[in-house]
């Protein structure tokens, strides 16, 4: 049974739209190093806006045991309020620049050192690493 010209083109149009957004979509695909700076950028403007329920979820304590696991997320919400009374301090954040990024020997982790400029003026260094856990990247506690 032949398929008529008209629908044939149909079928060819179709894989050919098909084709091209599959081929768009790869081609958009963050780098991981793009990936790493979206989570670092929210990480801190939620910390900096106080949204600690949205904030939680970014974070990973993998190298954490079992027992201490028990109370890590209410400490977690402590030290999260404690940077954010830091940020407030500071006239609030103004922006956050990953100037280093260098992956850790066994490949599983990547070492960021942050700049953090916060609304006085004031600058501060800081030291924070990113691992992906089923496909997404999370703070390291």
């Amino acid at each position: 049974m032949s398929v008529p010209v008209s629908r044939r083109r149909c079928l060819l149009a179709g894989v050919a739209v098909f084709s091209a957004l599959n081929l768009a979509a790869c081609a958009t695909a963050p780098t991981a190093a793009e990936s790493q700076d979206a989570l670092i950028q929210r990480f801190y403007r939620l910390v900096a806006d106080g949204d600690f329920d949205r904030c939680v979820p970014l974070v990973a304590a993998r190298t954490l045991s079992k027992d201490d696991l028990a109370g890590f997320e209410h400490k977690l919400r402590r030290m999260l309020a404690g940077a954010k009374s830091k940020i407030d301090s500071k006239g609030g954040l103004q922006q956050v620049e990953i100037v280093e990024r260098v992956l850790s020997d066994d490949g599983q982790v990547t070492k960021l050192r942050v700049l953090v400029r916060y609304g006085d003026g004031s600058t501060r260094r800081e030291r924070i690493n990113v691992f992906q856990e089923d496909g997404v990247w999370k703070v390291e506690l």
